[in-house]
Parts: C-alpha cells; structure tokens; sequence
C-alpha cells in the first residue's frame, strides 16, 4: 500500500465543504490501496463551524499530523484572516521533514484555501514528490471592484496560479467547468492529467437521522449553505418566485448558513432582497453556519428543499449528491449549462428548472419558476425517492469518486 500526503486545513470535525471533501477520500482509500496521511491544524485554530459527528464518519483509516497555526483573531487585527495563510511556515516544513522522513509516492493540495498551493512546487523541487491539486473552489473568479482587499487576492492569484498549476502532475476539481477556464488561462496544463470528480455522497450519512415533519400548513422550505455574490442574482429571482408561491400556499422559508464568515463576522446576506420584496413575514435568514448532522436534520425536516446555483456554468453544489440519496423531495433551480443540471436531467428529476443568466429577474422566468416550485408542492406527498443503485447515481457515491483519486494517483506515479 502506497502513501499520499494531503495537506488539508480544513478537516473534521470542521464541516466546511473542503473537509467534507476530504472526510470521503480517507474513509475508502485503503479500499484502493493509498493509505492517507492528513495535515491540518488544531480545530481551535479553523474557521466555520465545527461538528464532532464529522470525526465519526471520516472513520479511523487514516494517519493525522497538526501543524501550527497562528491565531485568527489576532491576525485578523492585521487583515490576515486566510487560514492557508496563517499555517503557511508551520505546513511547509511539516510537509517537508515528514516527505524527506517517509517519501511518499505524492501530496494532494485540495483548496480552498489556495495559498497552500504556492508551496506545492517548493516542496516537490526540495524532496522530489510530485504533487497534485483539487480545486473544489476556483481560485480566480470574478469580485466585486468596490472590495479592495478581494481585488488584491485576485491580483494575487492571477500571478501565481500559473506557477503552480504547471508544475503539478494532475489537477482534480468538481467540474469540468473549472478545468476548461483553467486550460483557457493555461494552455500548458493540457497535458496534465485533468480529472472532473464532483462529490460523492456517503448515503449511510443520512441512517442515523430521524426527522418527524410537522403536518399541514404552512409548507416548510429550507436551504441550508453559504451564499456567494455570483448567486445574488439567482436569489433574487428565486424570492420574487416564492412570493408568486406564497399567494396560492402559505409558505415559511429558512435560509441558513448564508455566511461565509467565521462566526464572530457573519452577517445575513439576504436580508436587503428579503426586504425589498417584502418576505420578512415568510422568509428568514439565520447567517451562522451549522454542523454538519444540524444541517441534514434541517434539510431532512422540510417539506421542499432547495438546490440553486450561481451565474457560472462551473458550479457544483456540495450537497447536489446528499440531496438526490437522501430519499426527501427537493427542487432544485440551476444554470442551464452548469453539471447540477445534467446530472438532474441524466436522472429524469421532476424538480428541476434551469436558467441562464440573462433570464435571471426577467417576469417570464420568474412566473415560470413559481409555476415549477407549485408542481413541486403539489407533488411532495407522492415523490419516488431516487433509488441510491440508480447508475446515474452510483458513479457519484464516495467510493466511486475516492476510486477515481487513486486510478489517477496510480497514473501519475506510474506505479
């Protein structure tokens, strides 16, 4: 059995979708024949949320290395709140000493937090162990001009990503999207291995949660997850919508987790949408990101849960594979273009509505979208959960996309 280093500052019990990420590969990797040795730091020391349930269904089939970290409330008095930056020098010579020590066959970066990349080939050119990268976020993207300080992070990426990017001998990432754009700015890279994985679901996440629905009205809609500026446009569609909902039944509709931001600097992000069209009396945002067994019982306790993506074609939701094992009705309302839509289309889902972005906020759009969310209601008491065997499905559980790392880890090693 082969060694991997993955160097991953965000893993349970933190239940940020990168360590969910990395929670599902080192719970089968050793089925595969790659034992996982995981770099991180002291929970104390991560941002978000955490759960200790996240440490119970990452399993025990991995080694664990922390590193140091400096504390994010007194950097942040400095503007350095990035989690990549803060453990920047403690992981590089961790990785280092440990890669001399133990030679590994290769190291995964999966990022965000994408500063940690930038020593990726440092550390291959010092010890000679290939790397490879997983873009579960990609680290160029659009931001808003007004931000200064996001302004600079782009500056920042836009002269770095190349650098590293070039050098690695495969990069993963959860669209296809995200590759393409990536090969656009990177033509070189076209002879890397480049691996489309979006997540995996573990469906045995959702047996040890029991949920008791309340009957009647009003109808129960729920989502819960962060909110990015590139989905604002699609909330604001999706609120008109259920206005237009509301007038035939009586909806209460929860947003939760909508910050990104640790907990002492979350703030809500719908609140001025939910304002405007007048839905405080129906719609509330509670900012404050929750576990991840919290969320599940959240989402698995409504009558319709929601699914929606953002502006750009290479959007994958991290719950999209959760949401289609976990047996409850959902809607689900995506770029047209995007692998949510699809997947959901491969699979014949009846709730589904797509988009491009110049529809968003048009009156068509918005009446066709109430007009689907309706037919989702109507039908929530009658749904056919999809079966986890479906072969849409099975190629997106855990194992699957864990199988799919390590035939390339194999590839790239040529073991």
């Amino acid at each position: 059995m082969r060694t991997v280093f993955i160097a991953a500052p965000f893993f349970p019990p933190s239940a940020l979708p990168p360590s969910q990420r990395v929670r599902l590969l080192v719970r089968h990797l050793e089925d595969h024949d790659w034992h996982p040795v995981i770099f991180t730091v002291d929970p104390a020391r991560m941002d978000g949320i955490t759960d200790p349930w996240m440490l119970e269904i990452a399993g025990d089939r991995y080694e664990q290395i922390q590193t140091g970290c400096l504390d994010g409330r007194k950097t942040r008095k400095f503007g350095i709140g990035d989690l990549g930056l803060r453990m920047f020098v403690f992981l590089f010579f961790s990785l280092l000493k440990q890669a001399r020590r133990r030679k590994p066959a290769l190291i995964l970066y999966p990022v965000p937090p994408w500063y940690i990349m930038v020593m990726a080939p440092f550390v291959k050119w010092l010890t000679g162990v290939p790397y490879a990268i997983d873009l579960i976020d990609p680290w160029i993207y659009k931001v808003d001009p007004r931000n200064r300080k996001a302004r600079l992070s782009q500056w920042i990426a836009r002269r770095l990503e190349g650098f590293v990017v070039k050098r690695s001998s495969a990069i993963f990432a959860v669209s296809q999207g995200i590759l393409d754009d990536l090969a656009i700015r990177h033509p070189a890279i076209k002879k890397r291995q480049l691996v489309a994985v979006p997540y995996g679901v573990e469906a045995s996440d959702f047996g040890s949660i029991t949920i008791k629905k309340a009957i009647g009205a009003p109808v129960n809609i729920r989502y819960t997850g962060a909110i990015s500026e590139a989905m604002l446009p699609v909330t604001d569609t999706l609120l008109q919508a259920l206005k237009l909902v509301h007038q035939r039944h009586p909806l209460s509709v929860l947003f939760t987790g909508t910050s990104y931001a640790p907990k002492e600097l979350a703030r809500p992000v719908l609140q001025e949408q939910i304002g405007k069209h007048g839905l405080s009396p129906i719609v509330t945002e509670n900012p404050l990101r929750v576990g991840y067994r919290e969320a599940l019982e959240l989402s698995l306790g409504a009558d319709i849960q929601l699914l929606f993506g953002d502006t750009t074609p290479y959007y994958a939701a991290s719950k999209l594979m959760g949401l289609a094992a976990s047996g409850q009705p959902f809607f689900a309302f995506v770029h047209r273009e995007s692998f949510p839509f699809s997947f959901l289309e491969e699979l014949n889902y009846p709730y589904r509505l797509g988009f491009l972005p110049q529809e968003l906020g048009t009156p068509e759009k918005i009446e066709e979208l109430a007009t689907a969310i309706l037919r989702a209601i109507d039908g929530k008491d009658k749904f056919q959960p999809i079966d986890t065997a479906h072969p849409v499905l099975a190629q997106y559980t855990a194992d699957a996309m864990t199988k799919t790392f390590a035939n390339t880890f194999k590839t790239i090693t040529h073991d």
